[in-house]
Protein backbone atom coordinates (compact mmCIF):
# COMPACT_ATOMS: atom_id res chain seq x y z
CA UNK A 1 0.00 0.00 0.00
CA UNK A 2 1.58 3.47 -0.92
CA UNK A 3 1.26 6.36 0.57
CA UNK A 4 0.37 9.45 -0.68
CA UNK A 5 2.30 12.06 -0.22
CA UNK A 6 0.48 15.70 0.35
CA UNK A 7 1.50 18.22 -1.51
CA UNK A 8 2.41 21.25 0.00
CA UNK A 9 -0.53 24.48 -0.84
CA UNK A 10 2.56 27.19 -1.67
CA UNK A 11 1.56 30.95 -1.20
CA UNK A 12 2.35 32.50 -4.88
CA UNK A 13 4.57 35.69 -4.38
CA UNK A 14 2.19 37.91 -5.53
CA UNK A 15 -0.53 37.02 -3.12
CA UNK A 16 1.95 36.74 -0.60
CA UNK A 17 2.94 41.00 -2.00
CA UNK A 18 -1.02 41.24 -0.96
CA UNK A 19 -1.02 39.75 2.17
CA UNK A 20 2.27 41.68 3.35
CA UNK A 21 0.40 45.28 1.80
CA UNK A 22 -2.78 44.05 4.32
CA UNK A 23 -0.32 43.34 7.22
CA UNK A 24 1.41 46.89 6.78
CA UNK A 25 -2.15 48.67 6.08
CA UNK A 26 -3.33 47.16 9.79
CA UNK A 27 -0.70 47.35 11.87
CA UNK A 28 0.29 51.03 11.08
CA UNK A 29 -3.64 51.50 11.62
CA UNK A 30 -3.53 49.95 15.44
CA UNK A 31 -0.05 52.04 15.80
CA UNK A 32 -1.65 55.19 15.37
CA UNK A 33 -4.77 54.07 17.32
CA UNK A 34 -2.91 53.84 20.10
CA UNK A 35 -1.16 56.83 19.40
CA UNK A 36 2.57 55.41 19.23
CA UNK A 37 5.31 57.81 18.25
CA UNK A 38 9.34 58.40 18.63
CA UNK A 39 11.82 60.75 18.59
CA UNK A 40 13.38 61.91 15.91
CA UNK A 41 17.03 63.40 16.26
CA UNK A 42 18.05 65.20 13.32
CA UNK A 43 20.82 67.89 12.47
CA UNK A 44 19.97 70.93 10.83
CA UNK A 45 22.29 74.26 10.43
CA UNK A 46 24.57 72.56 12.75
CA UNK A 47 22.73 72.00 15.52
CA UNK A 48 20.70 69.35 17.15
CA UNK A 49 16.76 69.19 16.84
CA UNK A 50 14.69 66.69 18.40
CA UNK A 51 10.87 66.56 16.78
CA UNK A 52 8.15 63.66 17.87
CA UNK A 53 6.87 61.56 14.75
CA UNK A 54 3.89 59.99 15.05
CA UNK A 55 2.37 56.72 13.25
CA UNK A 56 -0.22 57.74 10.77
CA UNK A 57 -3.42 56.41 10.03
CA UNK A 58 -3.93 55.03 6.59
CA UNK A 59 -7.84 54.44 6.87
CA UNK A 60 -8.19 58.38 7.99
CA UNK A 61 -9.31 60.58 5.65
CA UNK A 62 -6.07 62.32 4.75
CA UNK A 63 -4.74 58.65 4.68
CA UNK A 64 -7.22 57.32 2.17
CA UNK A 65 -6.60 60.02 0.06
CA UNK A 66 -2.96 60.09 -0.41
CA UNK A 67 -3.14 56.19 -0.75
CA UNK A 68 -5.21 56.35 -3.95
CA UNK A 69 -3.71 59.30 -5.42
CA UNK A 70 -0.03 58.02 -5.09
CA UNK A 71 -0.57 54.35 -6.14
CA UNK A 72 0.43 55.48 -9.72
CA UNK A 73 3.05 57.85 -8.92
CA UNK A 74 4.77 55.71 -6.31
CA UNK A 75 4.85 53.16 -9.08
CA UNK A 76 6.49 55.88 -11.62
CA UNK A 77 9.05 56.43 -8.88
CA UNK A 78 10.31 53.04 -9.01
CA UNK A 79 13.64 53.79 -10.66
CA UNK A 80 14.66 49.81 -11.19
CA UNK A 81 11.71 49.70 -13.41
CA UNK A 82 13.10 51.79 -16.32
CA UNK A 83 16.66 50.10 -15.05
CA UNK A 84 15.97 46.50 -15.38
CA UNK A 85 14.38 47.49 -19.07
CA UNK A 86 17.57 49.21 -20.35
CA UNK A 87 19.53 46.51 -18.20
CA UNK A 88 17.32 43.55 -20.29
CA UNK A 89 17.44 44.76 -23.75
CA UNK A 90 20.92 45.17 -23.38
CA UNK A 91 21.39 41.47 -22.27
CA UNK A 92 19.17 40.20 -24.45
CA UNK A 93 21.26 41.41 -27.58
CA UNK A 94 24.66 40.41 -26.40
CA UNK A 95 22.84 37.09 -26.03
CA UNK A 96 21.45 36.44 -29.27
CA UNK A 97 24.27 37.73 -31.01
CA UNK A 98 26.51 34.49 -29.38
CA UNK A 99 28.68 37.31 -27.69
CA UNK A 100 27.71 35.60 -24.32
CA UNK A 101 27.32 32.15 -25.48
CA UNK A 102 31.26 32.76 -26.24
CA UNK A 103 32.18 33.98 -23.18
CA UNK A 104 30.40 31.65 -20.84
CA UNK A 105 30.50 27.92 -21.97
CA UNK A 106 34.02 27.51 -21.74
CA UNK A 107 33.24 28.27 -17.59
CA UNK A 108 31.67 24.58 -17.68
CA UNK A 109 35.35 23.38 -17.27
CA UNK A 110 35.04 25.02 -13.91
CA UNK A 111 34.89 23.19 -10.79
CA UNK A 112 31.29 24.17 -9.08
CA UNK A 113 33.07 25.89 -5.89
CA UNK A 114 35.77 27.45 -8.48
CA UNK A 115 32.86 29.47 -10.35
CA UNK A 116 30.66 30.21 -7.19
CA UNK A 117 33.52 32.17 -5.80
CA UNK A 118 34.10 34.16 -8.89
CA UNK A 119 30.57 34.38 -9.03
CA UNK A 120 30.46 35.94 -5.22
CA UNK A 121 33.91 37.88 -4.83
CA UNK A 122 32.40 39.65 -9.06
CA UNK A 123 29.17 40.73 -6.65
CA UNK A 124 31.02 42.19 -3.85
CA UNK A 125 33.26 44.17 -5.50
CA UNK A 126 30.39 45.04 -7.81
CA UNK A 127 29.67 47.53 -4.99
CA UNK A 128 31.61 50.31 -6.20
CA UNK A 129 28.87 50.78 -8.76
CA UNK A 130 26.00 50.67 -6.67
CA UNK A 131 22.78 49.32 -7.26
CA UNK A 132 23.48 48.74 -10.56
CA UNK A 133 25.52 46.12 -9.52
CA UNK A 134 21.80 44.70 -9.18
CA UNK A 135 20.11 45.29 -12.44
CA UNK A 136 23.43 43.59 -14.45
CA UNK A 137 24.54 40.90 -12.34
CA UNK A 138 21.00 39.35 -11.40
CA UNK A 139 19.93 38.84 -15.60
CA UNK A 140 23.46 38.33 -16.75
CA UNK A 141 24.47 35.71 -14.39
CA UNK A 142 21.43 33.85 -14.01
CA UNK A 143 22.03 33.67 -18.44
CA UNK A 144 25.83 31.94 -17.36
CA UNK A 145 23.67 29.08 -15.59
CA UNK A 146 21.98 28.20 -18.30
CA UNK A 147 24.74 27.88 -20.62
CA UNK A 148 26.51 26.03 -18.13
CA UNK A 149 24.17 23.85 -16.98
CA UNK A 150 23.24 25.08 -13.75
CA UNK A 151 19.95 26.07 -12.65
CA UNK A 152 19.60 29.64 -13.00
CA UNK A 153 17.71 30.43 -10.24
CA UNK A 154 20.66 29.16 -8.00
CA UNK A 155 22.79 31.73 -10.02
CA UNK A 156 20.19 34.46 -8.78
CA UNK A 157 19.88 33.98 -5.42
CA UNK A 158 23.99 33.33 -5.09
CA UNK A 159 24.64 36.94 -7.01
CA UNK A 160 21.81 38.55 -4.78
CA UNK A 161 23.25 37.14 -1.71
CA UNK A 162 27.14 38.10 -2.87
CA UNK A 163 25.73 41.82 -3.53
CA UNK A 164 23.91 42.18 -0.66
CA UNK A 165 25.84 40.67 2.14
CA UNK A 166 28.64 42.17 0.41
CA UNK A 167 27.33 45.38 -0.18
CA UNK A 168 28.67 47.05 3.29
CA UNK A 169 32.40 45.91 2.10
CA UNK A 170 34.46 45.64 -0.69
CA UNK A 171 37.91 46.74 -2.45
CA UNK A 172 36.95 50.11 -2.98
CA UNK A 173 35.24 52.75 -1.37
CA UNK A 174 31.69 53.96 -3.11
CA UNK A 175 29.54 56.80 -3.17
CA UNK A 176 27.42 54.72 -0.59
CA UNK A 177 30.79 55.15 1.17
CA UNK A 178 31.15 58.81 0.63
CA UNK A 179 27.80 59.80 1.86
CA UNK A 180 27.58 57.84 5.05
CA UNK A 181 30.83 59.37 5.84
CA UNK A 182 29.53 62.68 5.46
CA UNK A 183 26.48 62.14 7.81
CA UNK A 184 29.06 60.69 10.81
CA UNK A 185 31.37 63.31 10.15
CA UNK A 186 28.09 65.74 10.86
CA UNK A 187 27.16 63.31 13.86
CA UNK A 188 30.48 63.34 15.83
CA UNK A 189 30.95 66.75 14.89
CA UNK A 190 27.84 68.46 16.36
CA UNK A 191 27.90 66.37 19.74
CA UNK A 192 31.67 65.23 20.69
CA UNK A 193 35.07 65.91 19.03
CA UNK A 194 34.66 69.29 16.56
CA UNK A 195 38.15 68.65 15.43
CA UNK A 196 37.17 65.00 13.44
CA UNK A 197 37.38 64.38 9.41
CA UNK A 198 36.00 61.26 8.08
CA UNK A 199 38.54 59.58 5.45
CA UNK A 200 37.04 57.64 2.68
CA UNK A 201 40.26 55.20 3.39
CA UNK A 202 39.54 54.94 7.13
CA UNK A 203 37.79 51.32 6.49
CA UNK A 204 40.28 50.12 4.00
CA UNK A 205 41.99 47.38 5.23
CA UNK A 206 38.94 45.98 7.44
CA UNK A 207 36.70 46.47 3.91
CA UNK A 208 39.67 44.30 1.90
CA UNK A 209 39.82 41.71 4.92
CA UNK A 210 35.75 41.33 5.16
CA UNK A 211 35.64 40.87 1.34
CA UNK A 212 37.65 37.65 1.21
CA UNK A 213 36.24 36.49 4.10
CA UNK A 214 32.86 36.78 2.83
CA UNK A 215 33.68 35.41 -0.77
CA UNK A 216 34.92 32.08 1.58
CA UNK A 217 32.41 31.62 3.52
CA UNK A 218 29.73 32.52 1.51
CA UNK A 219 31.02 30.07 -1.45
CA UNK A 220 30.98 27.25 1.28
CA UNK A 221 27.63 27.84 2.35
CA UNK A 222 25.95 28.27 -1.35
CA UNK A 223 28.25 25.12 -2.43
CA UNK A 224 27.43 23.17 0.82
CA UNK A 225 23.57 24.28 1.06
CA UNK A 226 22.21 25.98 -1.42
CA UNK A 227 23.34 24.58 -4.71
CA UNK A 228 21.99 21.12 -2.99
CA UNK A 229 18.08 22.67 -2.80
CA UNK A 230 18.10 24.36 -6.50
CA UNK A 231 19.07 22.09 -8.96
CA UNK A 232 18.80 22.12 -12.73
CA UNK A 233 17.68 18.72 -14.31
CA UNK A 234 17.57 20.07 -18.33
CA UNK A 235 20.03 21.35 -20.32
CA UNK A 236 20.36 24.70 -22.18
CA UNK A 237 20.72 24.29 -26.08
CA UNK A 238 20.86 26.80 -28.35
CA UNK A 239 21.49 27.26 -32.18
CA UNK A 240 23.69 30.56 -31.66
CA UNK A 241 26.79 30.27 -33.47
CA UNK A 242 30.43 31.42 -31.81
CA UNK A 243 33.63 33.03 -33.61
CA UNK A 244 36.95 33.95 -32.36
CA UNK A 245 37.12 36.72 -35.42
CA UNK A 246 33.91 38.41 -33.99
CA UNK A 247 35.02 38.39 -30.49
CA UNK A 248 38.11 40.21 -31.61
CA UNK A 249 36.39 42.61 -33.46
CA UNK A 250 33.81 43.00 -29.93
CA UNK A 251 36.96 43.88 -28.04
CA UNK A 252 38.23 46.14 -30.12
CA UNK A 253 34.88 47.85 -30.17
CA UNK A 254 34.97 47.80 -26.87
CA UNK A 255 37.56 49.50 -26.17
CA UNK A 256 36.64 52.55 -28.33
CA UNK A 257 33.66 52.67 -26.05
CA UNK A 258 35.76 53.05 -22.88
CA UNK A 259 37.90 55.16 -24.34
CA UNK A 260 34.86 57.40 -25.39
CA UNK A 261 33.47 57.52 -21.77
CA UNK A 262 36.88 57.63 -19.93
CA UNK A 263 37.16 61.10 -21.89
CA UNK A 264 34.19 62.51 -20.90
CA UNK A 265 34.72 61.50 -16.80
CA UNK A 266 38.08 62.44 -16.56
CA UNK A 267 38.57 65.67 -13.77
CA UNK A 268 36.33 68.36 -15.85
CA UNK A 269 34.28 65.94 -18.05
CA UNK A 270 31.07 66.36 -19.61
CA UNK A 271 29.46 63.86 -17.20
CA UNK A 272 30.45 64.38 -13.90
CA UNK A 273 28.56 66.89 -11.52
CA UNK A 274 30.14 70.01 -11.21
CA UNK A 275 28.69 70.93 -7.98
CA UNK A 276 30.38 68.34 -6.14
CA UNK A 277 33.69 68.62 -4.56
CA UNK A 278 35.23 64.63 -3.91
CA UNK A 279 35.65 62.82 -7.14
CA UNK A 280 33.38 59.63 -6.55
CA UNK A 281 30.38 62.32 -5.26
CA UNK A 282 30.62 63.86 -9.23
CA UNK A 283 30.93 60.22 -10.60
CA UNK A 284 28.13 58.89 -8.33
CA UNK A 285 25.75 61.50 -6.54
CA UNK A 286 21.88 61.81 -7.50
CA UNK A 287 22.75 64.35 -10.16
CA UNK A 288 25.38 63.91 -11.60
CA UNK A 289 24.86 63.21 -15.45
CA UNK A 290 27.20 59.91 -15.15
CA UNK A 291 25.05 58.28 -12.44
CA UNK A 292 21.98 59.22 -14.51
CA UNK A 293 22.93 58.01 -17.60
CA UNK A 294 24.81 54.86 -15.96
CA UNK A 295 22.38 52.17 -17.75
CA UNK A 296 21.77 54.29 -20.77
CA UNK A 297 25.72 54.18 -22.05
CA UNK A 298 25.43 50.41 -20.48
CA UNK A 299 23.25 49.94 -23.42
CA UNK A 300 24.42 51.19 -26.17
CA UNK A 301 27.84 49.95 -25.43
CA UNK A 302 26.86 46.40 -25.06
CA UNK A 303 24.33 47.31 -28.54
CA UNK A 304 27.53 48.35 -30.57
CA UNK A 305 29.68 45.29 -29.18
CA UNK A 306 26.55 42.82 -29.60
CA UNK A 307 26.21 44.33 -33.55
CA UNK A 308 30.01 43.70 -34.08
CA UNK A 309 29.81 40.61 -32.93
CA UNK A 310 26.24 39.30 -34.35
CA UNK A 311 27.22 40.15 -38.03
CA UNK A 312 30.42 38.64 -37.99
CA UNK A 313 29.44 35.78 -36.72
CA UNK A 314 26.67 35.36 -39.28
CA UNK A 315 23.90 35.44 -36.00
CA UNK A 316 23.13 38.50 -37.34
CA UNK A 317 21.84 38.48 -41.16
CA UNK A 318 20.13 41.63 -41.64
CA UNK A 319 18.92 45.05 -39.63
CA UNK A 320 15.63 43.06 -38.38
CA UNK A 321 17.46 40.15 -36.84
CA UNK A 322 19.45 43.09 -34.85
CA UNK A 323 16.53 44.71 -33.71
CA UNK A 324 14.32 41.96 -32.54
CA UNK A 325 17.35 40.30 -30.60
CA UNK A 326 16.70 43.47 -28.15
CA UNK A 327 13.47 41.62 -26.72
CA UNK A 328 14.00 37.80 -27.16
CA UNK A 329 15.15 38.00 -23.31
CA UNK A 330 12.33 39.69 -21.96
CA UNK A 331 10.07 36.80 -22.27
CA UNK A 332 8.35 35.93 -18.69
CA UNK A 333 9.28 38.88 -17.15
CA UNK A 334 5.82 40.42 -16.45
CA UNK A 335 5.65 38.62 -13.45
CA UNK A 336 8.62 40.91 -12.37
CA UNK A 337 6.74 44.28 -12.64
CA UNK A 338 3.33 43.17 -11.04
CA UNK A 339 5.89 42.10 -7.74
CA UNK A 340 7.59 45.58 -8.85
CA UNK A 341 4.18 47.10 -8.82
CA UNK A 342 2.50 45.48 -5.53
CA UNK A 343 6.59 46.69 -3.75
CA UNK A 344 5.66 50.37 -4.29
CA UNK A 345 2.78 50.22 -3.07
CA UNK A 346 3.82 48.75 0.14
CA UNK A 347 6.92 50.96 0.25
CA UNK A 348 4.59 53.79 -0.25
CA UNK A 349 2.62 52.52 2.74
CA UNK A 350 5.59 52.13 5.25
CA UNK A 351 6.66 55.85 4.43
CA UNK A 352 3.99 57.56 4.55
CA UNK A 353 2.69 56.00 7.80
CA UNK A 354 6.22 56.78 9.22
CA UNK A 355 6.03 53.07 10.62
CA UNK A 356 10.08 52.51 9.67
CA UNK A 357 10.89 55.45 11.22
CA UNK A 358 9.32 55.58 15.09
CA UNK A 359 10.54 51.56 15.20
CA UNK A 360 13.95 52.33 14.36
CA UNK A 361 13.43 55.56 16.52
CA UNK A 362 12.48 53.71 19.43
CA UNK A 363 15.14 50.60 18.78
CA UNK A 364 17.58 53.69 19.10
CA UNK A 365 16.25 55.66 22.30
CA UNK A 366 16.53 51.79 24.08
CA UNK A 367 20.53 51.29 22.75
CA UNK A 368 20.87 54.98 24.66
CA UNK A 369 19.06 54.14 26.88
CA UNK A 370 21.45 51.49 28.94
CA UNK A 371 25.14 52.05 29.60
CA UNK A 372 26.63 49.81 27.06
CA UNK A 373 29.83 49.70 26.05
CA UNK A 374 32.55 47.53 24.39
CA UNK A 375 31.34 44.06 22.75
CA UNK A 376 28.11 44.46 24.28
CA UNK A 377 27.06 47.86 22.27
CA UNK A 378 28.78 46.21 19.34
CA UNK A 379 26.54 43.27 19.51
CA UNK A 380 23.41 44.79 20.77
CA UNK A 381 23.50 47.87 17.71
CA UNK A 382 24.23 45.19 14.73
CA UNK A 383 21.56 43.70 15.79
CA UNK A 384 19.03 46.41 16.35
CA UNK A 385 20.41 47.82 13.05
CA UNK A 386 19.08 44.50 11.37
CA UNK A 387 16.04 45.19 12.82
CA UNK A 388 15.96 48.32 11.79
CA UNK A 389 16.32 47.66 8.26
CA UNK A 390 13.88 45.68 7.45
CA UNK A 391 11.15 48.62 7.92
CA UNK A 392 14.06 51.14 6.48
CA UNK A 393 16.45 48.86 3.96
CA UNK A 394 17.56 52.69 2.52
CA UNK A 395 21.12 52.83 3.99
CA UNK A 396 21.15 56.20 3.38
CA UNK A 397 18.36 57.23 4.89
CA UNK A 398 18.67 54.91 8.03
CA UNK A 399 21.91 56.41 8.89
CA UNK A 400 20.75 60.05 8.64
CA UNK A 401 18.05 58.91 11.34
CA UNK A 402 20.39 56.90 13.79
CA UNK A 403 23.64 58.43 13.07
CA UNK A 404 23.18 61.74 15.59
CA UNK A 405 22.68 59.31 18.28
CA UNK A 406 24.29 56.15 17.34
CA UNK A 407 27.75 57.86 16.42
CA UNK A 408 27.84 60.18 19.78
CA UNK A 409 26.92 56.63 21.90
CA UNK A 410 29.91 55.27 19.92
CA UNK A 411 32.52 57.47 21.19
CA UNK A 412 31.30 57.84 24.40
CA UNK A 413 32.23 54.16 24.73
CA UNK A 414 35.63 55.11 22.66
CA UNK A 415 34.86 53.69 19.69
CA UNK A 416 35.70 55.52 16.77
CA UNK A 417 33.12 57.22 14.47
CA UNK A 418 34.67 55.13 11.27
CA UNK A 419 34.18 51.78 13.36
CA UNK A 420 30.33 53.15 14.00
CA UNK A 421 29.90 53.56 10.41
CA UNK A 422 31.34 50.22 9.40
CA UNK A 423 29.53 48.55 12.08
CA UNK A 424 25.94 49.83 10.92
CA UNK A 425 27.39 48.68 7.32
CA UNK A 426 27.77 45.38 7.94
CA UNK A 427 24.33 45.06 10.06
CA UNK A 428 22.51 47.02 6.97
CA UNK A 429 23.77 44.50 4.39
CA UNK A 430 22.38 41.57 6.80
CA UNK A 431 19.06 43.28 7.06
CA UNK A 432 18.38 44.03 3.40
CA UNK A 433 18.85 40.40 2.67
CA UNK A 434 15.97 39.52 4.90
CA UNK A 435 13.26 42.13 4.04
CA UNK A 436 10.41 42.57 1.06
CA UNK A 437 10.30 46.09 1.09
CA UNK A 438 14.12 46.04 -0.32
CA UNK A 439 13.09 46.51 -4.04
CA UNK A 440 16.20 44.06 -5.33
CA UNK A 441 14.57 41.31 -3.29
CA UNK A 442 11.64 41.63 -4.91
CA UNK A 443 13.52 42.31 -7.94
CA UNK A 444 15.09 38.55 -6.91
CA UNK A 445 12.08 37.02 -6.33
CA UNK A 446 10.73 38.37 -9.40
CA UNK A 447 13.62 36.97 -12.25
CA UNK A 448 13.25 33.64 -9.68
CA UNK A 449 9.75 33.23 -11.28
CA UNK A 450 11.24 33.89 -14.67
CA UNK A 451 12.60 30.76 -14.50
CA UNK A 452 10.45 28.48 -12.31
CA UNK A 453 9.38 25.71 -12.79
CA UNK A 454 5.97 23.47 -12.30
CA UNK A 455 7.69 20.63 -10.77
CA UNK A 456 9.99 22.99 -8.16
CA UNK A 457 8.17 26.57 -8.01
CA UNK A 458 10.21 28.59 -5.49
CA UNK A 459 8.13 31.38 -4.18
CA UNK A 460 9.15 34.47 -1.88
CA UNK A 461 8.37 32.47 1.47
CA UNK A 462 10.90 29.94 -0.27
CA UNK A 463 13.70 32.27 -1.00
CA UNK A 464 13.52 33.24 2.24
CA UNK A 465 13.97 30.01 4.07
CA UNK A 466 16.48 29.08 1.47
CA UNK A 467 18.84 31.76 2.26
CA UNK A 468 17.74 32.42 6.50
CA UNK A 469 20.41 29.52 7.03
CA UNK A 470 23.31 31.51 5.20
CA UNK A 471 22.08 34.78 6.71
CA UNK A 472 22.89 33.16 10.06
CA UNK A 473 26.05 32.27 9.64
CA UNK A 474 27.11 35.86 8.60
CA UNK A 475 25.88 37.44 11.15
CA UNK A 476 27.77 34.89 13.29
CA UNK A 477 30.99 35.91 11.12
CA UNK A 478 29.89 39.72 10.64
CA UNK A 479 30.47 39.66 14.52
CA UNK A 480 33.23 37.67 14.68
CA UNK A 481 35.21 39.97 12.47
CA UNK A 482 33.52 43.06 14.58
CA UNK A 483 34.43 42.05 17.73
CA UNK A 484 38.40 40.64 16.41
CA UNK A 485 39.03 43.86 15.11
CA UNK A 486 38.08 45.94 18.58
CA UNK A 487 39.60 43.23 20.52
CA UNK A 488 42.99 42.87 18.64
CA UNK A 489 43.14 46.72 18.34
CA UNK A 490 44.13 46.04 14.22
CA UNK A 491 43.36 49.18 12.61
CA UNK A 492 40.71 50.07 11.06
CA UNK A 493 42.05 51.55 7.14
CA UNK A 494 44.88 54.24 6.77
CA UNK A 495 45.15 56.14 10.57
CA UNK A 496 42.35 54.80 12.09
CA UNK A 497 41.73 52.17 14.97
CA UNK A 498 38.36 50.89 16.37
CA UNK A 499 38.86 52.61 19.72
CA UNK A 500 39.58 55.83 20.14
Amino acid sequence: MTKKVKKRKLLSPIITMLILIVVALIVSSLFAIFNVDGTQTTIENGILENSIIVVRNIFSKEGLSHFFSNVITNFNLLQPFVLILLSLMAISVAKESGLLKHLFSPLKKLRSNVLTFIVIFISVIASIIGDYSYIILIPLVAILYQYINKSPILGIITVFLGITLGYGTGLFYNYNDYALGMLTEAAAIIDVDSTYHFSLYSNLYIMIASTFAISFLLTWLVEKFLSKKVTSTTKYEDEILTSGKALTGSIIALLICLAGIVLMILPNGILLDSTQTHYVAKLFSPTSPFNLSFMFLFLIVIAIISLVYGFISKNFKNNHDFSWAFTKDLNNIGYLFILMFLSSILIGIIDWTNLGVVVASKLVDLISLFDFTGIILIVISFIFIIVMSILIPGSIEKWALISPVLVPLFMRGNLTPDFAQFVFKAADSVGKVITPLFIFFIITVGFIQKYNTNENKITLFNTMKLIWPIVLMMIIMWLLILIVWYVAGLPLGLGTLATM
